[in-house]
């Protein structure tokens, strides 16, 4: 049968335009991994409702990638590769604003809500603990997901570099004042400035405390003092950096 390029296209757009929206929806369940030794539970994070984070949390492009954020999911499980990421990130802000620390028990995704909990498991050793997910990547190859140094060594992933995982959405419970804890989140946090000389953070945190009565902390992050003011309920936080503007601080700015 002599197949006209005309057909040809028309039986197969449907299927290529399928394929490209597929591969921003999370992957159908896997099937049950059935492994010849013994599941071991390390300890890992403890799931608790949290409120979503204010930024990292929109659909955002990478190396002209586009990726979104699957907001409202409530049901992931994939497998896939696991890689880690440590030193190099250590102290820096993550996707969600948080500050990174390579020992605490996180991992970073390209599409979940920020922040999530996902249970992962080391198909090569039976492994597993739950990580909160707070920042993006990995944006390299096929790897559905970057471990944090201490998630990875509880893992026994490491030394190699990467495994093969299995990971599973954990939905903590929504408790009854889940609405108070949204609108405690809606607190900010402004950085009136960063300097490699802390007696200068220290001093200006002094005089920005009692001129303005607000509470404030000096953040050591890569050899750099950074002040930080709050966090304030918006409103109020909004009106102090007009106030910090007009008083010779044009460069404070809201972190989250």
């Amino acid at each position: 049968m002599v197949i006209k390029p005309y057909s040809f296209f028309c039986c197969f757009l449907p299927l290529l335009l399928l394929a490209a929206c597929s591969s921003q929806q999370p992957d159908p369940a896997p099937p049950v991994v059935r492994l010849n030794k013994p599941l071991i539970d390390v300890n890992g994070a403890v799931p608790r409702f949290e409120p979503p984070s204010r930024i990292g949390n929109k659909d955002y492009e990478v190396y002209g990638q586009p990726y979104k954020v699957w907001n409202g999911i409530d049901h992931y499980s994939t497998q896939g590769t696991a890689s880690w990421y440590g030193p190099g990130f250590h102290g820096k802000y993550t996707s969600n604003g948080e500050l990174y620390n390579q020992e605490d028990i996180s991992a970073a995704h390209k599409n979940l809500p920020l922040p999530s909990y996902l249970r992962v498991t080391n198909l090569d050793n039976g492994r597993r603990l739950i990580v909160r997910v707070n920042d993006r990547g990995p944006f390299h190859g096929d790897r559905i997901l970057d471990l944090s140094h201490g998630a990875a060594s509880r893992l026994g992933i490491v030394g190699a570099g990467t495994a093969k995982v299995q990971v599973e959405l954990i939905q903590p419970p929504r408790p009854a004042n889940a609405e108070q804890l949204i609108a405690q989140h809606e607190s900010r946090t402004i950085q009136l400035l960063a300097t490699n000389d802390v007696r200068k953070a220290k001093q200006v945190a002094s005089d920005v405390q009692r001129r303005f009565g607000v509470e404030s902390r000096v953040v050591a992050m890569n050899q750099m003092y950074k002040l930080h003011l709050g966090p304030l309920e918006k409103p109020q936080a909004e009106r102090l950096l007009s106030k910090l503007k007009g008083s010779g601080f044009g460069g404070a700015f809201f972190l989250n």
